[in-house]
């Protein structure tokens, strides 16, 4: 089942995104140093204001999630991005994140005609996930991100959701 976050849901949401910063600190760009240091209120106002945070259920287990955000202001109100995406390992390989690629997909056709996003230049999973539902690279980032010293770069990926091409 995938259903959008509330602030009820905080505490699941912290555990999944804390394991997400510690297992894949290259895919995201906020640190679990930082964010672990918040408590579960600073959650549950996260998922309160303006990220449309879904997460994919197992039984009552929150196994994967991804996050959309529309972009502000007239002259980008057009499009949006898809952030935060993580699917726990055991959830791997079984559709969880088409499914909540799709999902969030469906909520950003609402409001937005183009959805972007960035993965991690070397994640070949998710780069065919996204160009198997139709995202595009349009550019690479080079040196996006640097822990312990090594440097990852950083692939930027699109979808026209209006069919522009």
């Amino acid at each position: 089942m995938i259903r959008r976050l509330s602030p009820a849901d905080a505490a699941l949401y912290r555990d999944i995104r804390l394991e997400a910063l510690r297992l894949s600190p290259e895919a995201f760009g906020s640190a679990y140093e930082t964010e672990s240091a918040h408590p579960v209120a600073w959650f549950a106002e996260r998922l309160a204001r303006g990220v449309v945070m879904l997460g994919a259920f197992r039984a009552s287990e929150l196994a994967g999630i991804v996050g959309f955000v529309a972009a502000d202001g007239p002259k980008r109100q057009h499009k949006g991005a898809l952030v935060g995406m993580y699917v726990r390992q055991a959830a791997r390989r079984g559709g969880v994140g088409r499914l909540l690629v799709e999902a969030a997909l469906e909520h950003a056709a609402q409001s937005v005609e183009l959805v972007q996003l960035i993965v991690v230049k070397g994640n070949e999973p998710a780069v065919r996930l996204y160009e198997s539902m139709g995202f595009v690279a349009y550019g690479l980032e080079q040196h996006a991100l640097k822990i312990d010293g090594r440097y990852y770069d950083d692939i930027l990926m699109a979808k026209d959701l209006v069919g522009r091409g």
